[in-house]
């Protein structure tokens, strides 16, 4: 299941440091490589939600592997679409087929662990996120050189198809899932809102935010959440439970893994651009520079369980966003100066903060919720995760 986390985390961060290499080679115009890497994580975050209801309804091992191929098919048809219009649609199928992954593993970690062994499977599971994120620019950094746009792509592949043969080994046949029907209306309501959100999100800075365009998507997105809050309240089979928001735990775990991805997001998006753009290195290098942000949310993510155990989850919560705080602050710091050492002492902290909190705050949603709601949980979880990114990249 980590892996599987792993390989989402590996297609966007080689993606992210590819594209100024990539973008020098084809000539693509800002607008186009914006949503290179945006289709993708537009349509995951969106579909997140009816991805979770698809592995209640039909189970976690099928959803699975449905999305790992998916996801296989997609990254094929991407290496050979070239550079454009035809790569963003298939970024988007990309995305729609990820978005069945992601819920389907961690409800896969909620049925397979006890109380007492959860929250290390899911310390090991968001690490595999840094693990990702980590090799994925090297990685980048290599294929570029020799390969191009689809050699990153097609690196995709191998782990996908040994994820795929590992679920069809290893996850049971027989887990928790519900004889109910889809909440297509729901899911409607709910990705129309969203959507227009993020457009008022990224139209702002341009076009001004009392412009008519922002403002009137704005509104209408917030209506879309309204009517999609009364449908979820007496829906007959809801996209998903909406009183699991008066669990103050749960909201306020959302509300952190929100606000911590949306910095992490943006650091980890503009150190690497700003190492290639601004200091004039190498993808691979740059590769290389930001594997402290990346391997110390790892070592934070390992550590979390520890944390949480001997100070409790909240308290545990709340000492990780200081650390992330103070990394963050020395960060900017760094950047009135030309110190790469200095640079990669301040993702130290910054990373480590983050990756601890992630993980404290997944467990506190997912011990919110009943097994037979485990995938909703963890698509509600993983959206956080995902606008987050969205909202900071339009920004």
């Amino acid at each position: 299941m980590s892996a599987c986390f792993a390989c989402v985390a590996l297609d966007n961060a080689k993606l992210v440091a590819a594209l100024p290499a990539l973008a020098r080679i084809s000539g693509a115009s800002p607008a186009l490589q914006r949503w290179t890497i945006e289709a993708s994580l537009l349509v995951y975050a969106s579909l997140l939600l009816l991805g979770g209801s698809l592995s209640e309804r039909f189970g976690a091992r099928r959803v699975l592997l449905l999305g790992l191929c998916g996801f296989g098919c997609a990254s094929l048809a991407c290496a050979f679409a070239g550079p454009g219009y035809p790569l963003i649609a298939m970024r988007a199928c990309s995305g729609a087929a990820t978005a069945c992954v992601t819920p389907a593993t961690l409800a896969t970690l909620k049925h397979s662990f006890a109380d007492r062994e959860r929250p290390t499977a899911i310390a090991v599971w968001t690490a595999s996120f840094g693990v990702g994120a980590a090799l994925g620019p090297v990685l980048a950094g290599l294929l570029v050189a020799h390969g191009g746009l689809s050699a990153v792509l097609l690196a995709n592949l191998p782990p996908i198809a040994l994820c795929a043969w590992g679920s069809l080994r290893l996850v049971p046949a027989d887990l928790p899932r519900h004889d109910l029907r889809l909440d297509f209306r729901g899911t409607g309501l709910c990705l129309g809102a969203a959507a227009c959100c993020l457009f008022a999100v990224s139209s702002g800075p341009s076009q001004g935010w009392l412009s008519l365009e922002v403002v009137s998507s704005a509104v209408f997105g917030g209506g879309l959440l309204l009517l999609a809050r009364n449908w979820l309240r007496r829906a007959p089979h809801p996209l998903f439970d909406v009183s699991v928001f008066a669990q103050a735990r749960f909201a306020q775990a959302l509300l952190v893994i929100f606000l911590a991805y949306f910095a992490f997001s943006g650091v980890s998006f503009v150190v690497a651009q700003y190492l290639q753009l601004a200091r004039a290195k190498a993808a691979l290098q740059a590769g290389l520079l930001s594997v402290p942000l990346a391997s110390s949310m790892l070592l934070g993510t390992l550590f979390a369980p520890r944390l949480a155990l001997r100070w409790h989850a909240e308290r545990a919560l709340w000492l990780s966003l200081c650390t992330a705080t103070s990394g963050a602050t020395l960060l900017a710091y760094s950047s009135y100066g030309r110190s790469e050492l200095l640079l990669c002492v301040a993702l130290i902290p910054f990373g480590a903060g983050c990756g601890s909190a992630f993980a404290n705050a997944t467990e506190l949603i997912l011990g919110s919720v009943s097994q037979q709601r485990a995938a909703t949980a963890a698509a509600l979880s993983e959206s956080a995760f995902e606008f987050a990114a969205c909202s900071e990249s339009r920004c």
